[in-house]
């Protein structure tokens, strides 16, 4: 991928400086050298919990920061009688002069003598959300949509309004559009967020800032946006434990870290909005997940109704104990159990609009059903895939059972069988109930003989658009997109971009009508992963964004003037990238970060660091970039040993193994106790089943524990800054050389 240099320059010299000169003809003052130009003003019904509040907030916030303005938030009544003459809103009562500009910024050409000194006295007017002054200059929301913003300015006003909450038939959001209106209008000030923390921040800073003219009516089409973000789990735990230490002693190591640096300063903006606050993802999704395949109490049916549950190839019934059971979705007993049951329970609870008719995901111990009754279900020129079983037992007495996969066909004909099945009998007693399923596993591929129910609500699955039409042509009407593809490096936490194929996934979703989102997940390695998170986040807000037009936001956005170096360095890891998007659980490639592949890089963040003119923020963001690559460089240069251990080549310097692997123990330790946001070290210790990969490089010697190492974490001057432009330069930090 290429990104135009011409372009580039551009875009970063208007960021810079847009603001700095002298107020164009129409641009509406906020801030003049530092002083407040203008007021916010609220509908009288707003209160601290109201979106508008809020939104005022937001804009109060991050105006402080960039200007040193603090802006006042008053409702309509406090202004006192308000008139609008010759386009601009005049307050009937001067207001104090002090801290508001002369007329040569705020202009009184057309205003009538007896009026102008008043305007003279008049600030800009900020108005966020529908009152009686926006009714007074004719603005209004009319045609924007549910999550929808409309921006536009006056003569001496700006005004944001946001659409409805929710409107019939449609998803809701509950953050209304207000708040969304007073985001767009910080970023096209220059604001935006990156990542989460101080460095992922970005508020420029300039004493002036003014709005240029604005006429902006945009509804987000995708009305449900959401990306999840992975929090701490039995699985990070789980990671700690391979590490050797607890999460008693992570915080005990943050907190002498504190006490060292000093605490971080107080951020009001971080403080006001997080990060998927601010990328305005949001909306009511519809909520439903794993539920058996809508039978409930599956351990007890296990006991009576064996025959519920799916035949493995060995001609059991067993499910071995799993509580992620599978189930024989031919039985007619089964499918009226499930039906009824399901009918009973709306009865009871009117409100119960969506019921998960989900299957269990995964299973240790249970394999699908392969009775002939369900064997007949499938149309055998289906597509053909592999299928997990459990053939039969070595011995009668063989405690384990025998795992395997077989060829056969796509299940999908089967399961739509199933869904319609129970919709069928629910829909006759209660016709608006709608049930969730999901296009994956064993039945993505489309169906071949069969169509969904009007009623199934279909979570479709797979990171890429190639099963959709054939889905589509089978019955799917509300595109819900679920895909796993932002888990793609939680295994190894590498570099990695995939900003194109998300633009082209998420451009084919738009033409065909997307409605919803659900993304698993963000795994929280921001300084190998973050332009993907980034990405997938402004994708939502608008589905058609191209890659150039992402990376080329990102870059010029948090790098300024650095922007065509850093540009450069993610459209190289984009092609080192692989092509498409399958899921979480691609291969990983060979050697992709070979030493002449990082040396470039390398070369390209130095490069930035030089065109940053000394900017600490900008140098801030660089050095925590530089961090995913040392990360990704070491653990590349660990793998490669590893697999040449593995095929017992020669030559292989096992002591310097030892060493890469101290240095890799100690610079996660630090990563979790300094810089947690850059890879998250515990998901994936457990996500390498504890680097068992690096299993034939040598263990550590005695001499050589891992407590023995995390004391050296305990000096100050013994942790990794992000300047490290080597790994022995990282060797020299955690002194394992001299």
């Amino acid at each position: 991928m290429t990104i135009s240099r011409g372009s580039l320059r551009a875009l970063a010299l208007f960021a810079l400086f847009a603001g700095l000169t002298a107020f164009a003809q129409n641009s509406v003052p906020l801030a003049v050298e530092g002083k407040a130009a203008a007021v916010v003003v609220v509908p009288d019904g707003a209160d601290g919990r109201s979106p508008e509040w809020r939104a005022a907030a937001l804009l109060t916030t991050h105006l402080a920061l960039m200007s040193g303005a603090r802006l006042e938030v008053k409702r309509e009544r406090d202004l006192g009688t308000v008139r609008l003459i010759g386009g601009r809103l005049v307050l009937a009562t001067p207001v104090p002069a002090q801290g508001l500009p002369g007329e040569a910024l705020l202009g009184t050409e057309g205003v009538p003598g007896e009026t102008a000194g008043a305007a003279r006295q008049t600030p800009s007017f900020l108005l966020v959300g529908a009152g009686n002054l926006t009714k007074m200059l004719g603005a209004e929301a009319e045609g924007v949509g549910v999550g929808g913003i409309r921006l536009k300015t006056f003569p001496n006003a700006v005004v944001l309004l946001g659409g409805p909450t929710s409107t019939p038939g449609e998803p809701g959001d509950d953050a209304e559009g207000v708040r969304y209106a007073a985001i767009e209008l910080l970023e096209r000030l220059g604001c935006g967020y990156l990542w989460p923390g101080p460095t992922g921040k970005v508020v420029p800073k300039r004493a002036t800032v003014s709005v240029e003219p604005l006429d902006v009516r945009y509804t987000p089409s995708i009305r449900c946006r959401h990306i999840r973000v992975s929090g701490w789990s039995d699985r990070s735990d789980t990671g700690l434990k391979h590490l050797g230490v607890t999460q008693e002693q992570i915080a005990e190591w943050q907190k002498a870290r504190a006490e060292i640096d000093g605490p971080p300063p107080e951020r009001e903006d971080l403080k006001a909005l997080n990060w998927t606050g601010w990328q305005r993802l949001g909306g009511r999704l519809p909520s439903f997940g794993h539920a058996g395949g809508g039978l409930r109490d599956g351990a007890k049916h296990m006991k009576e109704h064996p025959e519920w549950f799916a035949q493995q190839a060995d001609g059991t019934r067993d499910q071995g104990g799993d509580s992620r059971w599978r189930l024989c979705k031919s039985n007619p007993e089964l499918i009226a159990f499930v039906a009824n049951d399901i009918i009973e329970r709306v009865k009871a609870d009117p409100t119960l609009t969506l019921v998960s008719l989900d299957s269990n995901d995964g299973g240790s111990n249970t394999g699908f059903c392969l009775c002939e009754r369900c064997k007949a279900l499938d149309p055998p020129d289906g597509p053909k895939i592999q299928l997990m079983t459990f053939g039969q037992r070595l011995r009668p007495d063989q405690p384990a059972r025998k795992r395997e996969m077989i060829e056969y066909v796509s299940l999908t004909d089967r399961m739509v069988f199933y869904w319609n099945s129970i919709a069928e009998r629910v829909t006759q007693v209660h016709p608006n109930v709608q049930f969730g399923v999901s296009v994956y596993s064993a039945w993505t591929n489309p169906p071949v003989k069969r169509r969904l129910h009007p009623n199934l609500l279909t979570r479709y699955v797979p990171g890429d658009t190639t099963q959709l039409k054939g889905w589509q042509e089978a019955g799917l009407r509300q595109v819900f997109w679920r895909p796993n593809i932002l888990l793609f490096n939680r295994r190894d936490g590498k570099l990695k971009s995939f900003v194109g194929p998300l633009c082209d996934a998420m451009r084919t979703f738009a033409d065909v009508g997307i409605r919803q989102t659900d993304f698993d997940s963000i795994m929280n390695n921001w300084a190998t992963a973050g332009l993907s998170y980034y990405a997938a986040a402004r994708l939502n807000w608008n589905p058609r964004l191209t890659a150039d037009e992402i990376i080329r936001d990102y870059s010029v956005r948090g790098f300024g003037p650095a922007a065509e170096p850093v540009a450069q360095y993610f459209s190289r890891i984009e092609s080192l990238s692989r092509k498409g998007i399958k899921g979480s659980h691609a291969a990983p490639e060979d050697y992709v970060y070979t030493p002449e592949t990082t040396a470039e890089l390398r070369g390209l963040l130095n490069a930035a660091d030089a065109a940053s003119g000394g900017d600490a923020e900008i140098r801030a963001r660089i050095a925590f970039l530089r961090m995913g690559l040392n990360y990704t460089e070491l653990h590349e240069r660990l793998d490669d040993m590893a697999r040449r251990a593995q095929a017992s080549e020669p030559g292989l310097d096992r002591t310097s193994a030892r060493q890469w692997l101290d240095l890799n123990y100690l610079l996660m330790m630090d990563i979790m106790i300094g810089q947690e946001m850059a890879v998250n070290v515990p998901a994936i210790t457990w996500g390498s089943g504890g680097f068992a990969k690096w299993r034939p490089l040598p263990p550590p010697p005695a001499g050589l524990s891992k407590p023995a190492l995390t004391d050296r974490l305990r000096d100050p001057a013994c942790r990794q800054t992000g300047r490290e432009d080597s790994l022995e330069a990282l060797l020299k930090v955690f002194r394992l050389t001299p």
